[in-house]
């Protein structure tokens, strides 16, 4: 079979896979929360203001409580008049075929590009319904990281061309990256691995034209840095103008996160497990804060009891203690704020936050409150025994994201009455589960006897996968040492290799950040925390398998000297 003819068979093979998985999860129904007014039906909300020209719609405290990307992206979904999932599905094989393309000069042979796609495609995540199956950021966070890989990995494959002839490449890395950061908000987990990637290809630019093609490179860099702060800088300026806070999310502003960070300094009475201000802290601060002491008709009523009893889980205690866990006492004090009246826009809310902010942090300085240093920011203060902790919570993450485990094809019942799950038919087009407390979307969306086959032989796929790529993970990491020590006795240093360690740090700093807020804050092991890790996973296998056959015929690309 000529070279011509076996791209094509390998080509039409992909576009087969593909059509058939897409066809497939066709058969899955949306898992829909009707009531997920912090996520599922928040992301909607945005969207549905989004397309009555209305912005982000009218101020109050979820409005900028995350990033705006995901309610734009569903929103051009549905303007275009296609079903969500669907949507999301063809996003993911797009940035699978991204990162073959960016490969494309370094990886010559149809079937060893086929291989990459095929496995970055069969990802069983991808299909998980228990938690992804849900309208939520994840589902475009993830081809989002993919194609930012994508774009690192095209600069430096065409590190030999011009700096016009980088520039596509480097526009949709600057606009993938910016995606990427506005669609959730501790994406930093991803920025070792971007740095790491255009170090690369920087080098890569000297090594082969010297000081002219390193400015082609650099210039390269620089259009993508613009891409990638253009779309924050017109969404910050949208939010100063409508809401009266030049920036993307309100968790990330000063303001609030100087006050969050006061109240976590306080220190008085025992320190409890995941619980950033005790009740005893919070009476202490209502008598030194003016500002504070407003909210303890709230933090202290409803609103605190409410909240306490969303965290027993975490905490163990009783709704009457009113002790709120980290991943809950942030939207106590947000809520206690806007029941104060403080939320009529942006500009109102932070500058009371900074009144909190200045007025227990002057408390703590003159001895009114027993306090430890001044802080600033949502991690609370490290306690002892968690650092050991954090380790053994490491490596339980790690088994459970190079297994896959948690995967189930099968969606759960959808929540919410009929009203409530409207807006999900409307803005997604998409068949739910049926709910319920819902009988006419149990009539409507009832399954038909071959979406239940399609979501079945999805289970029985996603299953036999799970053990499939444990295995090949298992062998990349064993193939990852064994060319860390070849690539160290022959003092050079293979690109595929980068890629493969950039891969694995990318893992790892995403495993490494959600064991710190599991031991401190709130439980973080669910495949929606990892969702986007696990093509970047795949990746390591693709570059480690790449870096081991690189002396063959499949690759041409060249090595460097560290």
């Amino acid at each position: 079979m000529n070279s011509a003819r076996a791209q094509h068979w390998w080509f039409w093979s992909a576009a087969i896979l593909t059509a058939l998985k897409i066809w497939l999860t066709r058969g899955q129904a949306l898992f829909a929360i009707g009531p997920a007014a912090a996520d599922d039906r928040l992301f909607l909300n945005l969207a549905a203001a989004l397309l009555r020209g209305e912005w982000l719609g009218s101020y109050d405290t979820m409005t900028l409580a995350k990033g705006p990307f995901y309610s734009i992206w569903v929103a051009g979904v549905a303007s275009c008049g296609l079903p969500l999932r669907l949507a999301e599905q063809l996003a993911y094989a797009g940035a699978c075929a991204t990162v073959v393309w960016a490969l494309t000069p370094l990886v010559q042979a149809a079937w060893a590009r086929a291989g990459v796609y095929l496995l970055l495609l069969c990802n069983p995540m991808t299909y998980e319904m228990v938690v992804l199956g849900r309208v939520l950021r994840q589902n475009i966070y993830t081809p989002l990281a993919l194609v930012v890989f994508a774009g690192l990995i095209a600069l430096y494959a065409r590190r030999a061309r011009t700096l016009r002839q980088l520039s596509p490449w480097a526009v949709a890395l600057g606009l993938a990256g910016a995606a990427f950061w506005l669609t959730r908000e501790e994406s930093v987990w991803l920025a070792p691995s971007v740095a790491l990637l255009a170090g690369a290809a920087l080098w890569g630019a000297w090594q082969h034209g010297g000081l002219l093609q390193l400015r082609h490179m650099g210039g390269a860099l620089g259009v993508a840095a613009v891409c990638f702060a253009t779309p924050l800088l017109v969404i910050s300026t949208m939010n100063a103008r409508t809401y009266g806070y030049f920036g993307i999310v309100e968790f990330n502003a000063r303001e609030f996160k100087d006050a969050y960070g006061s109240l976590m300094r306080v220190e008085i009475g025992p320190r409890l497990p995941f619980v950033p201000v005790s009740r005893a802290a919070r009476e202490a601060i209502y008598e030194a804060s003016p500002a504070f002491a407003e909210l303890r008709p709230f933090l202290e009523g409803d609103i605190g009891r409410g909240w306490a009893a969303a965290s027993q889980c975490v905490t163990h205690r009783s709704v009457e203690e009113r002790e709120i866990a980290g991943g809950w006492f942030m939207w106590a004090l947000r809520d206690a704020v806007a029941a104060a009246g403080y939320t009529h826009d942006a500009k109102e809310a932070l500058a009371f936050y900074k009144r909190i902010a200045a007025e227990v942090n002057t408390a703590c300085m003159q001895g009114q409150i027993p306090a430890g240093p001044a802080r600033s920011g949502m991690l609370p203060p490290w306690r002892d025994g968690q650092t050991q902790a954090l380790a053994s919570t490491f490596v339980e993450f790690a088994d459970f994201f190079a297994s896959f485990r948690g995967f189930n094809a099968h969606s759960p019942a959808s929540m919410g009455d009929t009203a409530s799950l409207q807006l999900f038919h409307r803005m997604t087009r998409e068949r739910l589960s049926p709910s319920p407390d819902s009988p006419a979307t149990r009539e409507m969306d009832a399954p038909s006897p071959l979406d239940q086959w399609r979501t079945a032989v999805l289970q029985r796929i996603g299953k036999a996968l799970r053990w499939v790529l444990f295995s090949l993970t298992i062998a990349a990491h064993a193939g990852a040492i064994w060319l860390l020590i070849q690539q160290w006795r022959q003092r050079r240093i293979s690109y595929y290799f980068i890629v493969a360690v950039a891969s694995w740090g990318a893992c790892a700093a995403s495993l490494l950040i959600n064991a710190l807020v599991h031991i401190t804050s709130f439980p973080t092991l669910a495949t929606g925390q990892f969702a986007a890790a696990y093509p970047l996973l795949l990746m390591f296998i693709a570059a480690v398998g790449l870096a081991i056959a690189k002396a063959g015929p499949l690759a041409s690309d060249n090595t460097s000297k560290p």
